[in-house]
């Protein structure tokens, strides 16, 4: 009975961990869908936040196809420059840490599955 609560805690959390990444976007994908219509001639020319072109990046370095037979990524990365004073820096680094927040979940699960064996064995 333990070791199904204890299964059952382990999977909600990497839900917790995966789902937490996506929330945390705060952008809609119907938002990001328009800004990636509208670099699609190489040039943005709807009047879009920062924070949404950052979304709209992510999205696109996380689609394959977008990513490689596009230059979608190196219009929107250009826009973002744009919109800083020359010489200037955001202060906000590329990456996100989300990969790690996926590791750590992988991480957790699999030491979890290894507690859940030894315990077995053990009985």
């Amino acid at each position: 009975m333990k070791a199904k609560l204890l299964g059952a805690i382990v999977l909600t959390l990497i839900l917790v961990l995966v789902l937490s990444t996506v929330a945390m976007a705060g952008v809609s994908q119907a938002t990001i869908n328009a800004i990636i219509k509208d670099a699609q001639d190489g040039t943005i020319d709807g009047n879009w936040t920062a924070a949404q072109i950052r979304a709209a990046l992510a999205y696109v370095e996380n689609n394959p196809a977008l990513e490689q037979y596009s230059a979608i990524k190196g219009v929107l990365q250009d826009y973002l420059a744009s919109l800083q004073a020359p010489g200037e820096q955001s202060g906000q680094l590329a990456f996100t840490g989300s990969n790690i927040v996926l590791a750590f979940g992988a991480g957790a699960a699999l030491v979890g599955g290894g507690v859940l064996l030894r315990r077995r064995r053990a009985a």
